[in-house]
C-alpha cells in the first residue's frame, strides 16, 4: 500500500511537470552535451542557479523537438515525496512508464535535481544508466555531490561540470543588457560601468541580482550564510562545535584576499575557543568542499613550498561576504580583487599568488605557460603594481602575459597590458 501511495505521488509530480508552464529562465555560459553517453553531473554551491539551469536545458530540448513527455524532471527537495528511500526510486520509473507505456522503447531524458538528498542514490542511477535507454542529468550541492564515495560509485560513467554564481556577462544578461561589438565606443559602456558597481557590492547570486529591495537582499544573503552553517556543514558532516564553525567562516569572509594558515588562526583564537589545530584543519576541509572559498597557493616550482606556505583566500561572492563579515570600511580594493579571483576560478584556471620582494595578485598556469595579473582600482597606479609584474617576468620562466587590471586606464607599456575591469570582465 505504501508503495502504491508513493507511486501515485510520483505520478502527480510527473504530470505536474508535463502540464505546467515552465518559468522564465536566463541563458548561462555553461555548455554541456545533450547526447553524451555519460551521466552529466552539474555541481556547485547552493543558490548558484542549478535548478533553473536544468529548466533552461529542458527548454532547449523542446526547441530541438524532443517531446515533453520524453523528458522527466524531479526535484528531490520536494516535500511531497519525502522521506524517500533509494529503493523507492524504482517506483519513479514504474510510475512514468505506467503513464507513458508507449515510451518504454524510446530514449528518455532524466533530470534529477538535488538528488544527493537521497542516501545511496548513486546505486539507483548506476543501475538505470546500465540498463535503460536514458540520458541522465544530475545536479547537487558541492559538499554532498563531490564526496569521494560518490565519485567512486559513478567512476567512468559521469562527466562533471561546475556552475557558480553569475559571471559579469551573465549578470548583464540578467539586467537585460547585452555586450555588443565595439561597445566600449558607445554609450553602453556607461550603463555597464554603473551596473559594475552593483556587481562589486552585491555579488552575483541569481536571486540577489533579480531582487531590487536592498533590505531583502541583505536578509536573503544572511539566510544563505545560516544555510551554509547549519545545513551544508553542521548537518552534513555532524559538526558539533558551531561556535568554531561560525567564527572560522566569518574570519575567512572578513579576511578575503588575505593570507591564511591554520597555525596563525589557531594562535588567534586559542584563548577564546578551546580547540585543537587538528579540529580546525578538519573543519576547514569541510568548508573547502562547499566551494564557498578557494585557497590559492604561493606559486613555486616546488610542491613542498606550495604546501607549507599560507594560502590566499578568495570567497565565492562579494554580496555574501559583505552581509556577514566583520568590517569597518567597504574594503573596495579587496572586493575588486576578489571579483577578479572568482572570475578566474569560474574559467577553471589553475591559480596561484606570487610573493617575493614584491607581490602579484594572481599567477595563472595553463599547460607550460604562465600569466601574471595585478589588480589596482585607484585613480593613480602605484609603481609597486608595475614593479611586481616586472619582477615576476624576470624571475619566472614561461611568462606569457602581464596584465594590470585598472579602473579606466587602457594601454600597453613595458610588456604590460593595462585593461579596465569593466572591459576585462566583459570579454
Amino acid at each position: 500500500m505504501n508503495n502504491q501511495i508513493k507511486k501515485e505521488d510520483f505520478k502527480l509530480l510527473i504530470k505536474e511537470f508535463h502540464t505546467d508552464l515552465l518559468p522564465e529562465t536566463f541563458q548561462r555560459e555553461l555548455k554541456i552535451p545533450f547526447f553524451s553517453k555519460k551521466i552529466i553531473t552539474v555541481y556547485g554551491p547552493r543558490r548558484s542557479g542549478k535548478s533553473f539551469y536544468f529548466l533552461t536545458l529542458i527548454k532547449e530540448l523542446l526547441r530541438q523537438s524532443i517531446p515533453r513527455e520524453r523528458i522527466l524532471y524531479l526535484n528531490f527537495e520536494d516535500d511531497r515525496i519525502l522521506p524517500l528511500d533509494f529503493k523507492e526510486l524504482n517506483l519513479l520509473l514504474e510510475a512514468y512508464f505506467e503513464l507513458y507505456p508507449e515510451n518504454k522503447s524510446k530514449e528518455i531524458f532524466l533530470f534529477f535535481d538535488e538528488i544527493q538528498n537521497i542516501k545511496n542514490w548513486e546505486i539507483f542511477v548506476r543501475r538505470i544508466y546500465d540498463r535503460e535507454n536514458v540520458r541522465i542529468f544530475i545536479t547537487g550541492s558541492s559538499s554532498k555531490l563531490l564526496s569521494k564515495e560518490i565519485a567512486t560509485s559513478l567512476r567512468g560513467r559521469t562527466i562533471s561540470y561546475s556552475l557558480y554564481p553569475l559571471s559579469f556577462k551573465e549578470f548583464l544578461s540578467f539586467k537585460n543588457e547585452r555586450i555588443e561589438k565595439d561597445f566600449e565606443y558607445t554609450s553602453l559602456r556607461f550603463k555597464i560601468k554603473k551596473l559594475l558597481e552593483k556587481y562589486i557590492e552585491w555579488g552575483s547570486f541569481p536571486e540577489i541580482v533579480l531582487e531590487e529591495d536592498l533590505i531583502l537582499k541583505r536578509k536573503i544573503l544572511s539566510e544563505y550564510f545560516n544555510s551554509l552553517v547549519y545545513r551544508d556543514l553542521s548537518e552534513r558532516f555532524s559538526l558539533e562545535n558551531t561556535d568554531l564553525l561560525k567564527d572560522l567562516l566569518k574570519f575567512l569572509f572578513t579576511n578575503f584576499t588575505s593570507y591564511f594558515s591554520t597555525n596563525s588562526y589557531f594562535n588567534l583564537i586559542k584563548q577564546k575557543l578551546s580547540v585543537s589545530r587538528e579540529t580546525i584543519s578538519l573543519y576547514l576541509s569541510y568548508i573547502k568542499e562547499t566551494d564557498y572559498f578557494s585557497f590559492l597557493p604561493l606559486f613555486s616550482y616546488s610542491l613542498k613550498v606550495q604546501k607549507i606556505n599560507s594560502k590566499k583566500i578568495i570567497c565565492l561572492d562579494n554580496g555574501l561576504r559583505n552581509a556577514v563579515a566583520f568590517q569597518f570600511s567597504q574594503d573596495r580594493g579587496k572586493l575588486i580583487e576578489n571579483i577578479v579571483g572568482m572570475n578566474l576560478k569560474m574559467k577553471e584556471k589553475e591559480i596561484f599568488f606570487w610573493k617575493n620582494k614584491r607581490e602579484v595578485d594572481f599567477i595563472l598556469k595553463e599547460k607550460n605557460n604562465l600569466s601574471a595579473v595585478n589588480v589596482c582600482f585607484s585613480q593613480t597606479l602605484p609603481q609597486r603594481e608595475i614593479d611586481g609584474l616586472l619582477e615576476v617576468k624576470e624571475r619566472l620562466k614561461n611568462i606569457k602575459e602581464l596584465i594590470l587590471i585598472t579602473k579606466d586606464i587602457q594601454k600597453e607599456e613595458n610588456g604590460i597590458k593595462f585593461i579596465p575591469l569593466w572591459k576585462w570582465l566583459s570579454v
